[in-house]
């Protein structure tokens, strides 16, 4: 009849039990393409569960893009279910570029649940507060399609201005620029600091959207190494020497990819060692906000009190990535020739979407908007961490994000996270190897989890899945164990 079998005095619901057992089994090949499911009347009768139950969990199923129902024939196992063609093209590259070019394929994979992508739950998003504040301004009509100052509509920035001194940074509206998302801005500032052939500090693993833009510019990225309390100083140290970088890329709080923060004590000596080398140092806060343990931290713009510190963030991980809002802080003159550049590059940003922020803001929408989403982000962290302790083999660790969406796994010694990743999302999974936010190529053995954007039922599947290949990869006879040492 069918292996699908049921706990009832799990804390996990019925239904989902089942849809995960259909999912897992489609995954092994065990229910092909085209496959014939159990009608749901017989099903239920089997598992000794109401209708309603098996019902929900075929609906889950078939919403997923996992089964599809013939009227009158039955439900069967989709063809989506497998797409063997994008499978195969994703995962050849594991280079920054490779890999965000991996995401749209990855996304076209129906049943694929990803883990790879630093974004926040679309489901979580502010999207009726957001409209009710665009359509304020319908009065205004066609004055909203006019062009905007290159440097952000007056309004937003004052707003913007009120947020960052929540944030401890000084700031009035006039030192606020308005950019295309945080990516632009520091695109902006590399344009402004550095030439061709220049190098460039970088806390070592960053982010994937650094490295792709400081190698767009010709410039190179030099890393620096970290350890439980932030940037190595005698790393950084050597680098200033080595190669007299044009500024340190850093973020104090809830760095990607591992979701932890510098320490108090760090802030103050990386400030005191960029004061005494004469050293630009470009915060990335865009994670700021996003605390699970307690308030968010200060940014590290507050501490600063020799202006070394230019300020970036924005609004992509605290609301949603298409807004394409950041806003960065910098010392003038840097401030207004970053300004010349934003106009050379798009001239402007869009004042409808600008204004509908500042009335957003204003109005206390992105408070209320955050009490609503950091429970629900805090549970799926805190779920990940409880199933990592349950599922992963003896040798592996992993980081614990005090915020932010991400998580930094460390596999066992001579375990590869390109074999491991690629096996992963066969079985409909998709994690990022940790090669990708290196600035030169290291060990294989880090992956990075994004825990933002799945639900917890899911989030359990998919540390069952991870464990079992790592497992199995270990189980390999030219598996060592000791071919490498964790480099985190």
């Amino acid at each position: 009849m069918s292996s699908i079998t049921i706990d009832r005095n799990a804390a996990r619901p019925l239904y989902q039990q089942i849809a995960g057992q259909f999912r897992q089994q489609i995954r092994e090949g065990r229910l092909p393409i085209g496959a014939k499911l159990p009608a749901i009347r017989r099903l239920a009768e089997s598992l000794g569960v109401t209708r309603l139950t098996v019902q929900t969990a075929y609906d889950e199923l078939r919403a997923e893009g996992w089964i599809e129902t013939a009227v009158g024939r039955g439900t069967f196992v989709a063809r989506s279910a497998q797409p063997a063609a994008l499978m195969d093209s994703v995962g050849q590259s594991l280079t920054p570029r490779g890999v965000l070019d991996d995401q749209p394929r990855i996304e076209q994979i129906p049943i694929v649940r990803s883990f790879a992508y630093a974004e926040p739950d679309p489901a979580l998003a502010p999207w009726g507060t957001f409209w009710h504040a665009m359509n304020r301004l319908r009065p205004q009509g066609a004055d909203l399609f006019r062009y905007n100052p290159p440097q952000g509509d007056a309004s937003l920035r004052s707003a913007l201005a009120d947020l960052l001194r929540e944030r401890g940074v000084e700031a009035m509206p006039d030192d606020v620029l308005v950019t295309a998302g945080v990516t632009q801005g520091i695109s902006l500032v590399v344009q402004a600091l550095t030439r061709p052939g220049d190098f460039i500090a970088v806390e070592e693993p960053t982010h994937l959207g650094l490295l792709s833009a400081l190698r767009a510019f010709g410039v190179e990225p030099i890393g620096v190494r970290r350890d439980r309390h932030g940037p190595r100083l005698d790393d950084l140290e050597r680098v200033i020497a080595q190669v007299r970088p044009r500024f340190f890329h850093v973020s104090a709080n809830f760095r990607r990819p591992t979701g932890e923060n510098m320490s108090p004590d760090r802030r103050r000596d990386l400030l005191r060692l960029a004061r005494s080398a004469g050293l630009v140092l470009i915060e990335d806060d865009g994670s700021g906000l996003l605390a699970y343990d307690g308030s968010a931290p200060p940014a590290l713009k507050a501490e600063d009190e020799d202006d070394l510190v230019i300020y970036l963030s924005g609004m992509s991980k605290v609301m949603m990535p298409g807004l394409r809002i950041g806003y960065t802080v910098a010392p003038r003159p840097l401030h207004d020739r970053l300004i010349e550049l934003r106009r050379a590059v798009d001239f402007c940003g869009v004042p409808f979407i600008q204004q509908a922020l500042a009335i957003f803001l204003k109005e206390g929408e992105l408070k209320r908007h955050l009490r609503r989403i950091i429970p629900v982000y805090r549970t799926r962290r805190d779920r990940l961490l409880a199933e990592l302790s349950a599922q992963m083999p003896p040798g592996t660790s992993w980081s614990h994000p005090g915020g932010g969406f991400t998580c930094w796994l460390t596999l066992p010694p001579g375990v590869d996270a390109g074999d491991v990743h690629r096996e992963t999302l066969r079985r409909g999974f998709a994690f990022t190897p940790g090669d990708a936010f290196l600035t030169q190529p290291g060990p294989p053995d880090h992956l990075r989890i994004c825990f933002a954007g799945q639900r917890e039922g899911i989030i359990a599947e998919a540390m069952v899945v991870l464990g079992q290949v790592i497992r199995e990869q270990m189980e390999q006879p030219a598996f060592s164990g000791t071919d490498f040492a964790p480099s985190i």
